[in-house]
């Protein structure tokens, strides 16, 4: 992540809450629904800036599970501390998860309203499937819309490479590159891609 990226998201870190609008309670629940997520899980999420989706983990690792929640942006970590640092199962870590080592294997690596952002989304894949998953793990890439939603909100920051590809699309590039993909929700309310 750029200077530029981890300042556009401090500043937007204090409204962030406010304005995410899609990532409803129905919404999230709808979207763990389809995942393989089982008590006692040690659980990934990576670009988990305000934490939006750590109550409804923690929720379903129960107290034998863990749930780790990355970012760069101080400002969303202290944030999602200050709503979730809690919980005795959480861990926020502040690092840069498309250059540096992240601690542990996970069963699930959840990428949740972020895979447009990252630079090296092959090399990432590649790297944490090596490096944090365990045996039978899975990688999750999920939003809660579809595209085309994500895309218009990329539009107006004018960024060409944070424009996200229909899940199929997707779905094949990642077949490409040597994995097993599930298409598990491509509606306007769900897109989810399960990795394997």
């Amino acid at each position: 992540m750029t200077q530029e990226e981890i300042e556009f998201f401090d500043r937007l870190a204090p409204e962030w809450d406010a304005n995410e609008v899609r990532s409803t309670p129905q919404r999230i629940g709808a979207i763990l629904d389809m995942l393989p997520i089982a008590e006692g899980d040690d659980v990934l999420d990576l670009g988990t800036g305000t934490g939006v989706l750590v109550p409804y983990l923690v929720e379903r690792v129960g107290e034998k599970g863990h749930v780790v929640g990355i970012d760069l942006s101080d400002g969303m970590l202290s944030l999602a501390v200050r709503k979730y640092g809690h919980f005795r199962n959480v861990e926020f870590l502040k690092i840069d998860f498309e250059e540096e080592q992240i601690p542990g294997k996970y069963d699930l690596v959840l990428l949740y309203s972020v895979f447009p952002h990252l630079h090296y989304p092959k090399d990432t894949l590649a790297w944490l499937f090596r490096m944090n998953m365990k045996e039978g793990g899975r990688l999750v890439i999920a939003f809660p819309s579809d595209e085309k939603f994500i895309n218009a909100i990329h539009h107006e920051r004018d960024s060409d490479s944070d424009h996200l590809l229909p899940a199929a699309q997707l779905a094949e590039v990642i077949r490409e590159w040597g994995y097993d993909v599930e298409i598990a929700a491509d509606t306007p309310d769900a897109y989810v891609l399960i990795i394997a």
